[in-house]
């Protein structure tokens, strides 16, 4: 070992960077942050390259006075406490002064800063740690910060960022989530000189959550405002009468500031658990308003995880006021129809039992990939979707060519369909049940990566409108090739409205929009969260568009639609859906003679 040294302020910045700057996302939350602290109340970001190239963050807040803006740049400088015991009941974004100084540590860095009782702005730049200023300049009230060509002294760390849309994406995800907890400030986003929102000031929660996540989600909010043992929650959660493909409408706070918090998260999970189908998601933006006293944020300096006090009360108390919230609306609903249904005078109907809204089996699934092969259990496996079957050349026979008895089929003769949700089909060796959703979404999901598939395309009358977020309109600008080779006809309009004029011929047209969602939203899931490539991309857009457009569970099939889905079901696949779940599960003759004791 060498010498103890102490190392220079450049180079334990640089380290310190490493934990404070993660990505251009890491950047813009520091700044934002920090506008809030100044009471800005109107806050614009420009970014450009996904923020590699250029971060720009303005504000109108209170500034900082010309002989104090050397000293922001350094390291442990704060205005925002002064002892130990502030630390503990600080209720600003920023307490340390490290970010500034890590930010600019690995960046070319300008602060232009005016407090409103100042003559001129003044500003400060840094590169390479030599620091220039102050120096008089033009400027408005206020400040803006300019972080220029992120990393380029630490260039090893450029190889770890995904592309520019994704860190843009990053960003526009992040600051949507600053602007609901604060609908008070506006915010304006704009990307390579594009203008991504523009969020007013003084708009009220529920205006806030109109503007960012829709009108679905909008026309569905239940106030929420409790008071428990010191912990204050507000806010607003959806209706259970809908829910949603993902997570992409839930935002949680404490005290107003972005945490990552599992404890409530599974507060609010298990108090939806009864009221909305497995597999789907409640929207939720609430604040927890807590005594700074009762909760740790110096664990990490991202300042993204806290510790409570009490996480015991925490999280009855969180799960009661949401769980209690939801039974009143549940049972106002049914008292809602019981009211309708005496008043049209079916009083002697009026003894059943009322319905829940969710009305799934909770039924757990692992997460499958449709990247994979998965070992089928033995009944699975000895099934062949044979060859001779393939070169027989009923895949191009239709029933009325072939057959006039619609219960014969290539892979068996059709016995019926159970509890409308699987066909049951007699074989030389025994029967076969097929899941008629796995089934239909393999079929689909074929004839779309088939090299030989033409998209055929159905032209809609009266076109659909859908509402995009900023995140989802940047999934489908980014593939939108490969929505329309799927045969997806539209048009993106402005205001994150996109106008679907034709879609594929195998989605149903009564749930256009649904899927069309869906699908986005999967393929987000994918791309926000995991390094992959065009391929993978192009095969979890084709697995999710036949998983939504496949026929569903529980839905009843004429003897002719069923003769029509084995016919379809003449191709070379696995038997497992692109998700590897199983398609058939058979019972041998033997089995069955060995079960009668024959």
């Amino acid at each position: 070992m060498g010498a103890i040294i102490q190392l220079s302020k450049e180079l334990a910045n640089q380290i310190a960077a490493g934990e404070v700057v993660e990505r251009p996302l890491s950047v813009v939350k520091e700044l934002v942050e920090n506008s809030i602290d100044a009471w800005a109340t109107h806050i614009t970001i420009d970014i450009t390259d996904g923020g590699k190239s250029n971060i720009t963050v303005t504000d109108n807040g209170a500034g900082i006075a010309s002989d104090e803006l050397s000293l922001a740049l350094e390291k442990y400088s704060t205005s925002k406490i002064k002892s130990i015991e502030d630390l503990y009941h600080v209720m600003t974004f920023g307490f340390r002064w490290e970010a500034l100084a890590s930010i600019a540590s690995v960046s070319q860095f300008e602060i232009i800063s005016k407090p409103a009782n100042q003559s001129n702005a003044y500003s400060v730049s840094l590169k390479d740690g030599h620091m220039c200023g102050p120096t008089p300049c033009a400027g408005e009230n206020g400040t803006k910060i300019i972080v220029e060509n992120l990393f380029y002294n630490t260039p090893a760390r450029l190889n770890y960022l995904k592309t520019d849309k994704t860190e843009q994406q990053h960003v526009v995800d992040c600051v949507q989530k600053m602007a609901l907890s604060y609908p008070n400030i506006g915010f304006t986003l704009n990307a390579g000189g594009k203008n991504i929102f523009q969020y007013k000031s003084d708009e009220t929660l529920d205006q806030r959550i109109y503007h960012v996540y829709g009108n679905d989600f909008y026309e569905h909010l239940l106030p929420l405002d409790i008071e428990h043992t010191g912990i204050s929650l507000s806010g607003y959660i959806s209706d259970p009468k809908v829910s949603f493909p993902n997570k992409n409408r839930q935002c949680l706070f404490v005290n107003h500031r972005i945490v990552s918090c599992p404890l409530l998260y599974k507060a609010i999970l298990n108090a939806y658990n009864r009221f909305i189908p497995h597999g789907n998601f409640c929207g939720y933006v609430i604040n927890v308003q807590i005594d700074p006293s009762q909760i740790d944020v110096n664990v990490h300096p991202r300042k993204q995880e806290v510790r409570f006090a009490g996480e015991q009360e925490l999280f009855r108390t969180m799960y009661h006021s949401v769980n209690t919230l939801l039974e009143n609306v549940s049972l106002e609903n049914i008292n809602t129809q019981t009211q309708d249904t005496v008043s049209h005078g079916f009083e002697n109907k009026v003894s059943e039992t009322p319905k829940q809204y969710y009305t799934g089996s909770g039924a757990k699934f692992k997460a499958y990939s449709p990247y994979t092969d998965r070992t089928t259990n033995l009944a699975q496996a000895s099934i062949d979707f044979s060859k001779a079957v393939l070169s027989s050349g009923h895949h191009s026979d239709t029933p009325e060519e072939k057959n006039t008895d619609l219960h014969m089929t290539p892979l068996g003769k059709i016995i019926g369909q159970v509890h409308n949700s699987y066909i049951v089909v007699e074989t030389d060796a025994g029967i076969q049940i097929l899941d008629q959703h796995a089934l239909a979404e393999r079929i689909i999901y074929e004839k779309l990566i088939s090299s030989e598939y033409r998209a055929k395309t159905q032209w809609l009358l009266l076109g659909v409108t859908c509402q995009l977020q900023p995140k989802e309109m940047g999934v489908l600008e980014q593939y939108s090739e490969i929505f329309e080779n799927m045969g997806f006809d539209f048009e993106m309009l402005s205001h994150g409205m996109v106008q679907i004029s034709g879609i594929p011929d195998f989605v149903q047209k009564e749930d256009i929009e649904n899927v069309f969602l869906w699908i986005i939203s999967d393929v987000w899931e994918q791309w926000i969260n995991r390094s992959t490539t065009l391929e993978e991309i192009r095969n979890k857009i084709f697995a999710s568009t036949a998983c939504r457009s496949a026929i569903k569970f529980g839905h009843k099939l004429s003897l002719f639609e069923m003769n029509a889905l084995l016919h379809d079901a003449v191709v070379d696949y696995s038997s497992t859906c692109p998700h590897g779940r199983p398609v058939v599960y058979e019972i041998e003759l033997e089995e069955l003679q060995n079960k009668y004791e024959r």
